[in-house]
């Protein structure tokens, strides 16, 4: 009886030979499902109501801030004023008191010569700073400066109200509001460009003015106050064919 080798598969290369094949039972995934989809970078553009409220709450936040720089502006101007009145009457009492005899004459009374020499020899000094401060400080041209840019001012104010009027009740288009509201930008700039820094007093008094006294607003029993009795609401409308018939 002649032996014959039996051929047999190799261990290592039968697992590198299922390693190679699926296992069986096992499903194979598709790639398309786990696929990640790549962002879009478009966004969707906003309508045009989403567009109209958004100058619409740009505007109103600009009319905001253009109505406390008028303001502050104004109180400024009227912060100088009071200054540069308080200054002349300041002047004036010094200059009528130096200049005269009376003043050397009245403290010659109560002092001894050198002492009264030496008081009336002060107030010519109060005098010439007097004087000195008036040339320096010009409040008077500082006031009318401030005044100049609230006037301005306030014209740029009212055409950002006017604006906010015309993009609520639908009469101008958003291309248009936005051409305004652009020109309104530039003039507005022009005008801070030139005009006088305000001083740290002058913001909170503004501020008060504009939330506790409310400068800018009317109640509509006040403005029917100031307008003739025909034109106001609450005045009780009367039909001209009873009033005939009367």
């Amino acid at each position: 009886m002649i032996w014959r080798p039996v051929a047999t598969t190799s261990p290592r290369r039968r697992r590198s030979h299922d390693q190679s094949a699926p296992w069986q039972g096992e499903v194979m995934a598709n790639p398309q499902e786990h696929s990640v989809p790549e962002p879009s970078d478009e966004s969707p553009s906003p309508t045009p109501d989403e567009s109209r409220a958004l100058i619409l709450g740009q505007v109103r936040e600009i009319y905001g801030r253009m109505a406390y720089t008028h303001k502050t502006h104004e109180v400024q101007a009227d912060i100088f004023e009071a200054k540069s009145r308080r200054h002349r009457v300041i002047k004036f009492v010094l200059v009528a008191a130096g200049s005269g005899t009376f003043l050397a004459s009245l403290i010659g009374v109560f002092l001894e010569p050198k002492w009264a020499s030496l008081a009336t020899s002060f107030v010519a000094l109060l005098v010439a700073g007097a004087s000195l401060a008036d040339r320096t400080f010009r409040y008077g041209e500082e006031t009318q400066q401030h005044r100049d840019t609230a006037a301005r001012l306030w014209d740029i104010r009212e055409s950002y109200l006017s604006l906010i009027v015309d993009l609520k009740a639908l009469t101008v288009s958003v291309d248009e509001a936005v051409e305004r509201r652009d020109a309104l930008q530039e003039a507005a700039g022009a005008i801070l460009r030139d005009a006088p820094r305000t001083g740290p007093k002058a913001y909170p008094i503004a501020q008060d003015r504009l939330k506790n006294r409310e400068d800018l607003t009317f109640t509509r029993r006040e403005i029917d106050l100031l307008l003739p009795e025909a034109l106001r609401e609450d005045h009780p409308r009367v039909d001209v064919r009873e009033e005939s018939q009367q």
